[in-house]
């Protein structure tokens, strides 16, 4: 999602991009990325079931690095109803919010998602863990080496990213 302007935009949250940042201790950097706002629905915080992790996401909503936000229109709700259908609650959720606002979805899910996200969701919309370490690189918030490392500790929990450093990715004119 690196092509998603910055301009106080939101981002709806998906519990696989908050587990990642979890087992990494980032969490804060979504409240530090410049001009971004990221929100969870109580679906994804209840997707959140390993109690050390339950507690650093409420932590991180504690210390306003992101913001819990339920349905607030009929057509979030309806767009839910079609979603839930195919996809997790979680799932289903952020692709509704973004979907009815116009908001972005931070998520590492493919198959269905990803495919239901490319129909409903403007190009660029999806932010993955990467992306999310790429725009703290690119805000000075964390260094190439800082992001090098939580890739390798995100491998051990089985999360791999298909490149071997954040140099190669991270420079904008690359």
């Amino acid at each position: 999602m690196d092509d998603v302007s910055q301009s106080e935009h939101t981002v709806v949250t998906d519990a696989s991009v908050l587990i990642n940042l979890i087992h990494v201790d980032r969490l804060g950097l979504l409240g530090a990325l410049p001009g971004l706002e990221f929100v969870v629905p109580p679906e994804v915080e209840s997707e959140v079931r390993v109690v050390a992790q339950a507690q650093s996401l409420v932590r991180a909503i504690g210390k306003d690095h992101l913001q819990r936000r339920n349905f607030v229109t009929t057509a979030e709700l309806q767009r839910y109803a079609q979603h839930v259908q195919v996809l997790g609650k979680g799932e289903a959720a952020c692709l509704a919010m973004a979907q009815v606002h116009g908001f972005s979805v931070a998520s590492d899910e493919r198959g269905k998602f990803a495919n239901l996200a490319s129909l409903h969701l403007r190009e660029g919309y999806i932010l993955n863990t990467p992306g999310v370490f790429i725009l703290a690189i690119r805000a000075s918030l964390m260094t190439v080496e800082e992001a090098d490392h939580d890739k390798r500790v995100l491998a051990r929990s089985r999360f791999v990213m298909r490149f071997s450093s954040f140099r190669e990715i991270s420079d904008p004119n690359h």
